[in-house]
């Protein structure tokens, strides 16, 4: 395909690009469309978990599902059960396979191996200029590549290191919170992460939420004492292994005049929770609908009322992180499973919001809350 007159370019192939990508090429249609990625290939690199509120085209890919999911305390363990919303684990060489298959195919959408490292974002279109010396015009832009900077306080990182373990004596219940493996608050809060999706085979991942970033060295250490300590010396194997950083955070860029920003970065995922997949999918249908019509994309919309309350739960956490097992355990504990879930996944109703609010402790929330609204003390 030609690279003239473009109607659309999408910086970044990953979940947020592929995933725009794939509904465009569903329609014989579809604007004229550049995917800019500086990847060659595309390897088995991340596994994307969460819950289908709303309905995705990839429910085939989905590898596992679970209906109970339990969180575990040092002082106690619960369990929740959802029927409508099954947790759900995706892998990305499922996700590759499908969308790259349906970019290849489509006429008049192409990928180009690259980087950019200029975008010139004005009312009448968009200008990418690539390593190669190669310049890119198009009408439209929608950037979905991630833009890290630093964190200040409440937010926090999300670092993690994954392995898919075959061993004897795999647990056969998924645990979405271990915190029982914490041992130092202070440097994060740390907890484990157990998805079994065959009788011998699990994703073991242990997480970090912390400022500043935990390098995946020492998570992959933490991960395999412990995988060690479980199952002893010799006693699993290391099928595949997976690291990753998210900020729990704002999005670090807006929208632009002709360049719209998603992704992890770009306000497409809930920054008290880390979860994305989910929803890029919405913004995904969102944003091809309007392309389809003939408008501009649109952005990832995080809302109005969850990043507040985000920012409510987030400063609570880095006032007492010592307290964090038991905010969720309660949360797992009292609220509906289902308004949780809805919650979590960030669509919910009022009701929802107010169940789950009601289920938290509040001293602490209102502390953080009286926090913000005060003026600081200088």
């Amino acid at each position: 395909m030609s690279t003239d007159a473009l109607d659309l370019v999408i910086l970044g192939g990953g979940c947020a690009g592929l995933s725009l990508a794939y509904r465009l090429a569903q329609h014989q249609g579809a604007p004229r469309t550049l995917i800019i990625d500086p990847r060659g290939d595309y390897t088995n690199d991340r596994t994307w978990c969460g819950w289908p509120v709303t309905a995705h085209p990839f429910q085939d890919d989905v590898r596992a599902r679970w209906h109970d999911l339990t969180l575990h305390t040092r002082e106690a363990s619960t369990t929740v059960k959802s029927r409508r919303y099954p947790y759900e684990m995706l892998e990305a060489e499922r996700f590759y396979s499908r969308t790259l298959a349906a970019v290849e195919a489509h006429p008049s959408i192409a990928r180009m191996q690259d980087h950019a490292v200029d975008v010139e974002d004005r009312e009448d279109g968009v200008t990418v200029t690539l390593e190669s010396g190669e310049t890119i015009q198009a009408r439209f832009g929608v950037d979905t590549r991630p833009h890290p900077k630093p964190l200040a306080s409440p937010w926090l990182w999300q670092d993690f290191a994954g392995i898919n373990v075959q061993a004897d004596n795999i647990p056969q219940h998924a645990e979405l919170m271990d915190f029982r493996v914490s041992d130092d608050p202070q440097a994060g809060i740390d907890f484990l992460y157990v998805l079994p999706y065959a009788p011998d085979q699990a994703l073991f991942e242990w997480t970090r939420f912390g400022r500043p970033p935990t390098s995946p060295i020492t998570l992959q250490g933490k991960l395999e004492n412990y995988l060690e300590t479980r199952f002893g010396t010799g006693g699993w194997q290391a099928l595949r292994r997976e690291t990753g950083t998210l900020p729990m955070a704002p999005p670090t860029r807006a929208n632009g005049l002709s360049v719209v920003v998603t992704g992890a970065y770009g306000g497409a995922m809930r920054a008290a929770t880390g979860y994305a997949f989910h929803a890029i999918q919405r913004w995904a249908d969102e944003c091809a609908d309007a392309l389809l019509k003939g408008q501009p994309p649109a952005g990832a919309r995080p809302g109005r009322i969850l990043p507040h309350l985000d920012r409510i739960f987030m400063s609570t956490l880095a006032r007492h992180p010592e307290r964090a097992p038991e905010f969720y355990r309660i949360l797992f504990e009292n609220a509906s499973t289902d308004r949780l879930i809805r919650f979590l996944s960030g669509v919910p109703s009022v009701r929802d919001t107010l169940s789950v609010m009601n289920a938290l402790p509040w001293a602490p929330l209102i502390a953080s809350t009286l926090r913000q609204a005060l003026p600081e003390r200088t």
